[in-house]
């Protein structure tokens, strides 16, 4: 099961944090900013395992949108959802980018209630 969706800008500010399970926390965010966003190398690998939490991560323009889980999960699956997803959203807003998310961040939860409700 997913345990959360979290969207970061490319400063790796959170604009959208939606928990779906109490076993992600808050400090699971700040793993992913300080070893996936600020990491000092480039990050190859769209999956990252910090402290027995997998991150499930994907850029589009200077968004960075991760799904956060401590369970064993369909990988196919979760980047099908994340596709799905960045799809949705480009198709509301045009072109997906921090201005945007910020400006419709009401919309952007309700398309997560509805095609997230796990």
């Amino acid at each position: 099961m997913i345990g959360g969706l979290f969207m970061y800008n490319h400063k790796g500010e959170v604009l959208i944090s939606r928990v779906y399970r109490d076993d992600v926390g808050r400090n699971a965010v700040d793993a992913f900013r300080v070893n996936v966003i600020h990491a000092r190398q480039q990050v190859r690998s769209p999956v990252t395992n910090i402290a027995r939490t997998s991150f499930f991560h994907v850029k589009r323009g200077n968004i960075w949108i991760a799904v956060v889980t401590k369970q064993n999960v369909n990988a196919a699956m979760v980047f099908e959802l994340l596709t799905k997803t960045v799809e949705i959203l480009q198709s509301y807003f045009g072109k997906l980018n921090e201005e945007n998310v910020k400006n419709n961040f009401v919309l952007v939860y309700e398309i997560l209630d509805g095609e997230w409700s796990v």
